[in-house]
């Protein structure tokens, strides 16, 4: 991150190293279901909004950060403040677990299947918020099985097979065969580290 090695063994560290993870599976691991919109999207970055001495948390700017991502993310609901995260459709379930990270100012997001489970527009809308992270200097690690959402997405596609990296392609390299035949272990691509 910024030039520098950084360990992510606990969600602590990957929080203060600025490293983001949003989790294939938004409903067990990456919202409270129960608990209000606003809430959800201020979990990450609640100590931002606390002083040290008192521990006190400024709710307003709380409410106003969360409302600013929502907005920001055209999240459809109703009342951020008071509506559960459990009452929102798919799509929006998962941009509000983005929006929790964006509060924080990630230079680094991992996304575990982002649009697993969401309709056609809202993967549209999904796709539209990993392009600008990416085009403000964010770097996304784009996990997929969908190969079409891969070469559509991604500028490199690294394939793992077994714990380990199988295949390389660039973006002009991208052909679903060849990606597919390093994913079964059926080529001769030799493996390759990098981070896209």
């Amino acid at each position: 991150v910024e030039g520098k090695r950084r360990t992510a063994n606990s969600i602590r560290n990957s929080i203060k190293n600025r490293i983001a993870f949003v989790t294939e599976n938004r409903r067990e691991e990456g919202l409270l279901m129960n608990v209000s919109i606003a809430d959800n999207t201020t979990l990450v970055s609640l100590p931002q909004f606390a002083n040290d001495l008192t521990l006190y948390v400024n709710q307003q700017a709380l409410s106003d950060a969360a409302q600013q991502a929502s907005q920001i993310l055209q999240l459809k609901s109703g009342d951020i403040t008071t509506q559960a995260a459990k009452a929102l459709s798919g799509g929006n379930q998962q941009k509000v677990v983005i929006a929790k990270w964006l509060l924080n100012e990630p230079m680094i997001f991992i996304m575990d299947e982002p649009t697993r489970g969401v309709d056609v527009g809202a993967k549209y809308e999904i796709y539209t918020i990993i392009d600008q992270l990416a085009a403000i200097g964010s770097g996304v690690l784009f996990i997929s099985s969908e190969i079409e959402e891969l070469i559509g997405m991604c500028d490199r596609i690294l394939v793992m097979s077994q714990g380990e990296v199988v295949g390389e392609f660039t973006r002009s390299e991208f052909d679903e065969e060849r990606i597919l035949r390093a994913a079964f272990r059926e080529g001769e691509e030799k493996p390759h580290a990098a981070v896209k």
